[in-house]
Order: structure tokens, then sequence, then C-alpha cells
């Protein structure tokens, strides 16, 4: 290998499938985790990897339709919805990413 050569990563990041997760939210953040969720489980792909893998899966391309949502809110609200997104994202993804080892 020569330094030029760059190493492509093996595993890419294609999505994880929607579960029921647990979000730590200040009493103002709790109404727009219904419309996070809501908009969440609109995108998501049912059975993306086949009926024996099941679920709602949010792909890369969905989660940042996701982050989207937050431009359809004034800005006074923005920063709190876009807030949520990522707070649920990474629950979901710490969900996804913890089955199997408990």
């Amino acid at each position: 290998m020569t330094t030029n050569d760059t190493l492509e990563p093996e595993v890419s990041f294609v999505g994880f499938e929607l579960g029921e997760c647990v979000l730590n939210l200040n009493p103002g953040q709790t109404k727009y985790l219904r419309a996070v969720h809501r908009t969440a489980l609109e995108l998501a792909i049912p059975n993306r990897f086949g009926v024996e893998a099941g679920g709602f899966w949010l792909t890369t391309d969905q989660i940042a339709e996701l982050r989207c949502l937050a431009d359809h809110y004034p800005p006074n609200e923005a920063r709190t919805v876009a807030e949520i997104i990522e707070l649920y994202l990474t629950a979901q993804c710490d969900l996804f990413s913890n089955r199997g080892t408990e």
C-alpha cells in the first residue's frame, strides 16, 4: 500500500429499526416529541430488510429528511425541534446498537 492509497470502510451505516426508547426531556421539549416520532414513522420503510427482519427502518436518506423537520417550524421553535430530533435519533441508535447485548 502506498501513502496515496485510501482505506475504504468495509462497513457502512445503512440505518436502524425504530423501537421504543426513553428520552429525558425538559417540559418545554415534550410537546415536539410526538411530531418527531410521528414523522419518523411516516418516513420509515416497513420490512426494509425483508419480512424476517421486520420492523420500520430509517435509512440514512430518511434520517436526513427527518432532520429537515425543524425547517418547518418558526425560528423560535426550530432549534428546540432540531435538538429533539437529535436526541430521538441518538436514543434510537443506542437502542438498536444495544439489542442482543442484554
